[in-house]
């Protein structure tokens, strides 16, 4: 009975005061700390390593060192403390450190220094000579607007428009024997622009015994025809055209001249006084101008 005693005490010792053997073989926990922890018993147990914050609830595993961002913009170093909890100040080049840094590491150039994101002379928004900002192109508001093309303003007619038809002309009242001079001023449109005028010569018994001349001065920017018509308020004019001018009949069957300069002629109402309506017409400008004139013109003794 003693040897018994002895046996089962001996073997309750060994296994109270050592180590059951591993019978599952090899256990591995892997964890994110940085450390490896290795048990052998009769298998083998290895672990990566405790991540204290995983286990106390840190934020980082003590002793680890990130980027950052010094307040110069250049690159520091942070390390985590010995609890885990934080990461300390970043830590500059000259020793220096930025207080105002967090636990973000730095993954590329600050974008407030990135020499990158600066503003490219390239892209500039300057429209550049090409476009010239004192030429408009609206062209909808009529003739004051300049040609967006030449720079040189569209034409502008002085006179009351439309006046492009015979119907069309306008009156400028009576021109007496006794008056002076008047003056026409208008623009002709290139070469499908046409202007119409009429006046009333009136001859008097004050006027003399000859018959009136109509005359009429023109200046011009550039070549253009003057047409002069007769209608009489009694009886049929009779005249003969100046050189220079040839006898046209006008739209409405009225007898004229036709000139590229000044017109002027007697007229003779066969059968009646020498009162009668003229009409004066100005066309025939070259194509894709703007050409300005004046007619001066009279109704007066010959």
């Amino acid at each position: 009975m003693r040897i018994a005693s002895f046996i089962f005490i001996s073997t309750v010792s060994l296994f109270g005061c050592g180590t059951v053997p591993d019978i599952t073989g090899t256990d591995t926990d892997t964890g994110t700390g940085t450390g490896t922890d290795t048990d052998t018993g009769t298998g083998t147990e290895t672990s990566a390593g405790t991540n204290p914050s995983s286990t106390n609830g840190g934020s980082c595993v003590p002793g680890q060192s990130i980027a950052c961002t010094c307040t110069d913009g250049a690159s520091g170093a942070q390390v985590c403390n010995q609890s885990g909890t934080a990461y300390g100040e970043c830590e500059c080049e000259g020793g220096g450190s930025n207080s105002e840094s967090d636990s973000t590491p730095t993954t590329g150039p600050d974008p407030t220094t990135d020499p990158g994101t600066s503003t490219d002379p390239g892209t500039s928004t300057d429209p550049g000579p090409g476009t010239d900002p004192g030429t408009s192109t609206d062209t909808s508001t009529g003739t004051t607007e300049p040609d967006t093309t030449t720079g040189e303003p569209a034409c502008e007619d002085p006179g009351p428009e439309p006046n492009e038809d015979e119907d069309g002309a306008v009156d400028l009242e009576n021109q007496g024997c006794m008056d002076e001079a008047q003056t026409i001023n208008g623009v002709l449109d290139g070469d499908a622009d046409v202007d119409w005028f009429q006046y009333h010569g009136q001859w008097g018994g004050f006027c003399g015994f000859g018959d009136p001349e109509a005359a009429h001065t023109l200046t011009a920017g550039d070549a253009v025809r003057l047409c002069v018509f007769v209608d009489c308020d009694m009886g049929t004019p009779a005249f003969e055209c100046p050189d220079g001018a040839a006898q046209e009949d006008s739209p409405g069957g009225r007898p004229g001249c036709c000139g590229d300069g000044d017109v002027t002629f007697s007229v003779n109402c066969m059968g009646g006084e020498e009162n009668a309506q003229i009409y004066v017409r100005l066309d025939q400008a070259p194509a894709g101008t703007c050409v300005d004139y004046e007619v001066e013109y009279s109704y007066s003794g010959g």
